[in-house]
């Protein structure tokens, strides 16, 4: 017999177990104290995100199922079943038979849980069960739910769909919103800011350990669409399955802030069409830029100008060290600015910039660039900081 047969056979005894049980009043509840951190009210306007909340007591009637498992795990459905799972896929194991028990008792304890709290809804959700614990066992893709908030971008727009599964949003107050035991250590989970805006994905993928480089691929998108000093600063991962465990990260700080722009209504086609057209082409190796590239060179380059805490004169330096990578040749060695400014002035001259203006701007940049290599004092004044600043988009 199929493993799939033979779950789907326990599924079936166990509710029928559990409903005969109930009638028996043979099932209790413990109720369980808890602490629920509300938000009442959420203020978002561009650059300012904030929000204020109360702890909240909520009392819960827990279903205590574990006596009811007990029972179930001497049936000849449970048994077989572990029989089933210790010769095909835990014979690895130091103890196969342990092994498959402890799988199968997180299986049951998951479908009697949703079962008594009504998310099992009818028969027809058996084989979903059934073959979300398989792709477990076989290590197929799973599907994720993961949620994270950013911070360099703001949103004009409620919510814009990247792809089927990706969406950027802005922030909810469900989002801010935890719970944490009574008897618990009441630490926040989550940031104590509100993020300016939030991917959320939901896709069938490969995450181990909790990597995944699309996300990073992403992330430098959303760099490059506008000057934006984008980063992560909260992570969550939700898991659809019965063995897999989630998790969440809070980003410790180390950026800076520097430039922000907003998603508005125009970016809603132009987005996507950026992200899904230039995310395969970023050069990376395991979920980070490779430096073995021009292009990778001039990307890490790209975003210690845009994240790092350094001065104004620093960032333009190696904003021009990155443009170097790009547009100077290994062997060149005279009249390098001069190079680059001529090639960087045509390439932008495409795009309807001036190139006089753009050769000026790079000759400037330039001399920065090369009094910081070599470890000159640069003070550039206020009002051409900001010239530079505004052309440099």
């Amino acid at each position: 017999m199929k493993l799939p047969t033979l779950l789907q056979s326990l599924i079936r005894e166990a509710i029928m177990v559990c409903d005969k049980w109930r009638r028996e009043n043979r099932l209790s509840k413990d109720v369980r104290y808890y602490y629920r951190y509300k938000v009442d009210k959420l203020v978002y306007v561009k650059s300012k995100c904030g929000f204020s909340g109360s702890i909240q007591p909520v009392q819960k009637e827990i279903w205590e199922v574990e006596n009811l498992v007990k029972y179930i795990k001497n049936s000849p459905s449970f048994k077989n079943c572990v029989k089933y799972l210790a010769e095909e896929y835990a014979f690895n194991s130091p103890n196969p038979q342990t092994k498959a028990e402890y799988w199968l008792s997180l299986f049951l304890r998951k479908v009697l849980f949703d079962y008594l709290y009504e998310r099992f809804k009818s028969e027809r959700d058996i084989p979903v069960y059934v073959t979300i614990f398989v792709n477990d066992l076989e290590g197929n893709p799973i599907e994720w739910e993961i949620k994270v908030w950013l911070e360099g971008i703001w949103m004009g727009i409620e919510r814009l769909e990247i792809e089927r599964g990706l969406v950027i949003r802005k922030p909810k107050p469900y989002d801010l919103e935890y719970e944490f035991h009574a008897e618990g250590v009441p630490f926040p989970r989550k940031p104590h800011s509100c993020p300016s805006a939030i991917i959320e994905i939901k896709k069938r993928v490969e995450i181990q350990p909790f990597s995944y480089p699309e996300l990073e691929k992403i992330i430098v998108a959303l760099q490059l669409y506008k000057v934006g000093s984008v980063v992560k600063t909260y992570v969550e991962w939700t898991p659809n399955s019965f063995l897999k465990s989630g998790g969440s990260i809070l980003l410790l700080p180390s950026w800076t802030l520097t430039y922000t722009y907003s998603i508005d209504e125009p970016d809603r086609k132009r987005l996507p069409q950026f992200i899904m057209r230039i995310k395969d082409m970023l050069p990376f190796e395991e979920a980070r830029i490779s430096a073995s590239t021009p292009i990778g060179i001039a990307l890490l380059r790209y975003q210690d100008a845009l994240l790092k805490q350094e001065p104004f004169e620093n960032k333009i330096a190696r904003s021009v060290m990155g443009l170097e990578a790009l547009y100077l040749k290994r062997g060149e060695k005279e009249e390098l600015f001069r190079r680059l400014a001529q090639r960087v002035a045509k390439l932008l001259s495409f795009f309807g910039e001036n190139p006089i203006e753009a050769y000026d701007l790079i000759k400037r940049s330039y001399r920065i660039r090369s009094a910081y290599v070599h470890g000159s004092p640069v003070k550039i004044k206020d009002g051409e900081a900001k010239k530079n600043s505004r052309q440099s988009r």
